[in-house]
């Protein structure tokens, strides 16, 4: 099938999870012998075209004008549609794929999350789509309210929760594959969806993981990855340097706290001390994550899979993760593969519990590794990817 794959920002540099996500969906559609065309939006005039090569058999792409997206996402917002359809809305995109809908004539069409899915509603491609929607989002912004240090943001994201979750209502009853990330997330729109939900369809996140384990790492060193532009990462860094990192470090006073992830924005940068070490992208993840003695996902604000949690798991390290993200990987268990707690104290207890015996150390980092080597390959779960509902 020739396989037409829209996208809101361009898959390279893979800096976050969004990217990750659909270029690792690409592959296994490139695996099963799909020629797959990109058709993306780019917030570069120039973006590394010569490494979607590797991947995609065609690239069509055009620059967002961010001043139009401002406006226009105020204006959907006033219509009452999704500020996010309008902020990616793109004339001149839309111009392009019409283009690429006459010309190359796409056997199948797949919308990288909701935003741009107008662009199919208005060409009458429904029935030819698959969404990955990857997230209810409706349910993530629900709890921004939580959120720190994002000013302004959670009240957008709160005007927004209603208009996405109409939004969520319309994909679902009227595109044939609607694909989440997680059960719970998928349940939670079945209770939340007056009407048919056959076309929510589960493919979780896979990962890839390191081949040779070792028991040699610092002590002292805690990561935290995610990419820095999401609100829920913000929040969480900020939550574990301003309120539980002081507590570790009452006990442990060389501890070390790594913010590892692409683009870290004003409020993350202002965390920066001779222990909060914030490091930017770096080229080899797992390479930096290996040594370390314990990740850190001390998640208050998301749906869906929190891929930090199985990267860490991949490269053999220990994660201490909170109740909020551990239902989306039911493979967890506390206490064996990996320490769920919430609340500051008991998080911070973990850490140091972590920190201060090798043994229970090495030995949950084994055994976490083990559970996502046997359940998390990214070929079993986007088995059936390309065949809808």
């Amino acid at each position: 099938m020739n396989i037409c794959i829209l996208t809101p920002r361009f898959p390279y540099p893979q800096y976050g999870g969004d990217a990750l996500r659909i270029n690792e969906v690409a592959r296994h559609l490139k695996q099963q012998g799909h020629r797959l065309i990109l058709v993306s939006l780019s917030d570069d005039v120039n973006p590394p075209v010569s490494q979607a090569r590797q991947l995609y058999d065609k690239i069509y792409f055009v620059k967002r004008n961010k001043v139009m997206s401002l406006l226009i996402g105020a204006f959907n917002f006033l219509l009452g549609k999704p500020i996010q359809c309008g902020y990616y809305s793109s004339g001149a995109y839309r111009k392009l794929l019409r283009e690429v809908v006459q010309t190359e004539k796409p056997d199948l069409y797949l919308s990288h999350l909701l935003r741009m899915v107008p662009y199919l509603s208005e060409l009458h491609l429904e029935q030819k789509s698959i969404v990955e929607m990857t997230d209810a989002l409706s349910k993530t912004y629900i709890l921004s309210s939580k959120a720190q240090g994002v000013g302004l943001l959670k009240y957008v994201y709160q005007l927004e929760q209603k208009l996405i979750a109409r939004y969520e209502k319309y994909v679902t009853t009227h595109y044939p594959k609607v694909v989440l990330v997680s059960q719970a997330d998928i349940d939670y729109l079945k209770q939340n969806i007056q009407g048919d939900t056959s076309s929510l369809a589960l493919h979780s996140n896979g990962v890839g993981y390191i081949e040779n384990i070792s028991t040699a790492y610092d002590a002292d060193k805690i990561c935290f990855m995610g990419n820095m532009r999401s609100m829920q990462n913000q929040d969480a860094a900020i939550y574990f340097a301003n309120e539980i990192f002081p507590l570790i470090k009452q006990k442990r006073p060389t501890a070390k706290f790594y913010i590892v992830g692409s683009l870290p924005p004003a409020n993350i940068q202002a965390l920066a001390s001779d222990d909060v070490i914030i490091t930017g992208f770096v080229d080899d993840l797992e390479g930096f994550l290996q040594d370390a003695s314990l990740l850190v996902a001390p998640i208050r604000v998301a749906a869906g899979i929190q891929n930090k949690v199985l990267v860490g798991m991949g490269c053999a390290v220990p994660v201490v993760l909170t109740s909020l993200i551990s239902h989306a990987i039911p493979e967890l268990t506390d206490g064996e593969n990996c320490l769920i707690r919430d609340g500051e104290q008991p998080f911070a207890d973990a850490c140091l519990q972590l920190m201060s015996d090798p043994s229970l150390r090495n030995s949950m980092a084994q055994r976490g590794y083990e559970m996502v080597k046997k359940h998390y390959s990214w070929e079993e779960k986007l088995r059936g990817f390309e065949q809808l509902n």
